[in-house]
């Protein structure tokens, strides 16, 4: 049963079903991902904290405003960690999972360093429940048409509700409306927009209008669809990805991760037949040697769409244009 408003600070719970919340129950709820971060660092007072080289840039830019050592550490071609490292009194590691396919990896993290010293980052993971670790950090706009949004599951008391809601939710709606009732090529610039505006927000709590957009989500629909989708590209495409993908038939990830071995359409190709792929992340060049695996990833690997706005036809067409050089 949901708490009730009360004991969360006057903070709104979704009222879904239980069977379809899988990370929301008992989640503290901010206007982004890197606002949980940030909270979770001021308040547990860390002092140094390993990244992975393969990330964002926006996560690394919370940790220079604040006293803390950075160290990097480096993955391997199946996304477990590489590098060496020991995790002192006061350390962290976070650990992505990354395009919601490496449930095993981050077990495997929290196994080998301690559940004491490690936060999961399942911003691209919405399906995959929280971990036992300190925390589980979540991004579902990364997932459904919402303007920002993050979420932060931890057991540590000591981790407070935010004190202010964002009340500027409404001014980054222009782009998800642009992308209902225009071609994606027109949203794409007012959804730049959005991102660099949530870049420059402060850290507060999730707004009342992004609460209430995740309130009318159908969590069921959308884990089968992806599910669905990223199943089939795997089953035409997994003997020739590069990256050792798990064939889990539960697993509704962000999108397809696919490394071709073999010669195939490149992303312009693709983008010209209008399949739309973003890219992660251009600027993890600039801090990786230049035939790593990381860098094998910005440059090579095609992020296929699998999300709940496509069908298996979609996919089909996907596959076929793939195979079609």
């Amino acid at each position: 049963m949901s708490r009730s408003s009360e004991a969360l600070g006057g903070y709104m719970e979704l009222e879904l079903p239980e069977r379809e919340q899988p990370c929301l129950e008992g989640a503290i709820k901010y206007n982004s991902a890197r606002a949980a971060f940030a909270s979770l660092l001021d308040q547990l007072a860390i002092k140094c904290v390993w990244l992975p080289r393969y990330l964002c840039d926006s996560m690394a830019a919370v940790l220079k405003r604040r006293d803390v050592t950075v160290k990097l550490y480096d993955l391997a071609m199946d996304f477990t960690i590489a590098s060496d490292m020991t995790l002192e009194e006061g350390s962290m590691l976070l650990y992505v999972n990354y395009f919601g396919v490496c449930g095993i990896q981050a077990q495997e993290v929290i196994s080998r360093y301690g559940k004491s010293h490690v936060v999961i980052d399942n911003s691209q993971a919405f399906f995959c429940g929280p971990f036992d670790c300190v925390a589980t950090i979540y991004s579902p706009r990364k997932f459904f048409g919402l303007p920002d949004g993050g979420l932060l599951y931890s057991d540590n008391p000591n981790i407070r509700l935010p004190e202010t809601r964002d009340g500027t939710s409404e001014t980054r709606m222009g782009h998800l409306i642009s992308r209902l009732i225009n071609s994606p090529e027109k949203a794409y610039q007012q959804y730049i927009r959005a991102e660099q505006a949530i870049a420059k927000l402060p850290f507060e709590g999730m707004s009342r209008l992004t609460e209430r957009l995740l309130r009318s989500v159908d969590f069921q629909a959308a884990r089968a669809a992806r599910t669905s989708n990223a199943r089939y590209l795997h089953d035409q495409l997994g003997e020739h990805n590069k990256l050792s993908i798990e064939r889990d038939g539960s697993t509704a990830p962000l999108c397809y991760p696919f490394l071709p071995s073999v010669k195939t359409t490149n992303r312009t190709e693709l983008i010209q037949n209008r399949v739309f792929l973003p890219s992660y992340w251009p600027e993890v060049l600039t801090r990786v040697e230049e035939h790593s695996f990381e860098s094998e990833l910005v440059r090579d690997a095609l992020f296929l769409p699998c999300d709940q706005r496509y069908s298996e036809n979609d996919m089909m067409r996907i596959v076929n244009l793939l195979n079609a050089s």
